[in-house]
């Protein structure tokens, strides 16, 4: 007989435990890195560091058929589409390989891409016309990302499963190994919570895609040098539409303070390189703009 599957309660417990753990490890391992080797030293090597922090967690646990902190804080544990097996070894490695390395390996091929269109190998093969399509759909494509990632978590507070991308791309769930702590009640207030976030992501699409649309064609009646400076210098990654009050967020990427204020509620991590970083260390650039 399967075990009772856990609930968004458990699973968002264990994550958060999980987090905190991380968060510690890494601010650990800052302080000695800054404190032996410098500040600046630390600045070059943060994000690597950040990785195999997790890389080093989840390989001591997960790859190991262990508990995370989190998951025996909560008293759950990992099995296979079946609830009946243990996760096997391919679905644990797929797991912390994506857990750890997919939003960097995302981030890279986008990166990658925009700069070949600008001045690799593609911007000598492809037209120009061409190149300046794909040119204005990077930050289409990074916005995507961001919204597929507000999906995913909305659909996790209404099933009440796969909180990561990287367990629902592996296939393992969570069942409660001890089914007296589970909170069932809970339940219904996370799929409220599922149905008020999927809300808020299809009126941001519809508002990005008329804002998108109907600025358009004053975009196209712009000059090239103008509209480059316009689409690149001065753009927000997430409304697609000229920055309104720039504000800088401690891994330096700029946003409008209302864009990244409300993204910042739903993952406290920056959508463009999913750096940690919270709302009030959101610093808005007086006289910026």
């Amino acid at each position: 007989m399967p075990f009772q599957v856990a609930g968004a309660a458990e699973v968002l417990r264990a994550t958060q435990k999980d987090e905190n753990f991380l968060d510690y490890l890494k601010s650990c391992i800052s302080e000695i890195v800054q404190r032996t080797a410098g500040t600046r030293v630390w600045l070059d090597i943060h994000k690597n560091a950040e990785v195999i922090c997790e890389l080093a967690y989840y390989g001591l646990t997960t790859l190991c058929l262990r508990q995370t902190l989190g998951e025996e804080y909560t008293g759950i544990l990992q099995v296979d589409s079946s609830r009946r097996k243990l996760p096997s070894v391919w679905q644990r490695v797929a797991m912390v390989i994506l857990q750890c390395f997919g939003p960097e390996i995302i981030r890279t091929l986008l990166t990658r891409f925009e700069e070949s269109l600008k001045t690799g190998s593609l911007s000598t093969y492809l037209r120009p016309e061409l190149k300046n399509i794909l040119l204005k759909q990077i930050p289409v494509l990074r916005y995507s990302v961001t919204i597929l990632h507000r999906i995913h978590l909305a659909t996790f507070y209404w099933s009440g499963s796969f909180y990561h991308i990287s367990k629902r791309i592996a296939g393992i769930n969570y069942v409660l190994t001890r089914e007296w702590l589970g909170d069932s009640s809970a339940g219904k207030s996370f799929r409220i919570l599922g149905i008020v976030l999927l809300t808020h992501i299809l009126l941001t699409v519809l508002y990005s895609s008329y804002t998108y649309f109907f600025t358009k064609s004053a975009q196209e009646s712009t000059p090239p040098s103008a509209k480059y400076y316009i689409e690149h210098s001065k753009q927000c990654s997430l409304c697609l539409d000229e920055r309104k009050h720039s504000s800088i967020t401690p891994c330096g990427h700029l946003f409008c303070w209302q864009c990244i204020q409300e993204c910042l509620q739903n993952s406290q991590s920056c959508p463009i390189c999913r750096h940690p970083s919270l709302p009030c260390q959101v610093v808005a650039l007086l006289n910026y703009d």
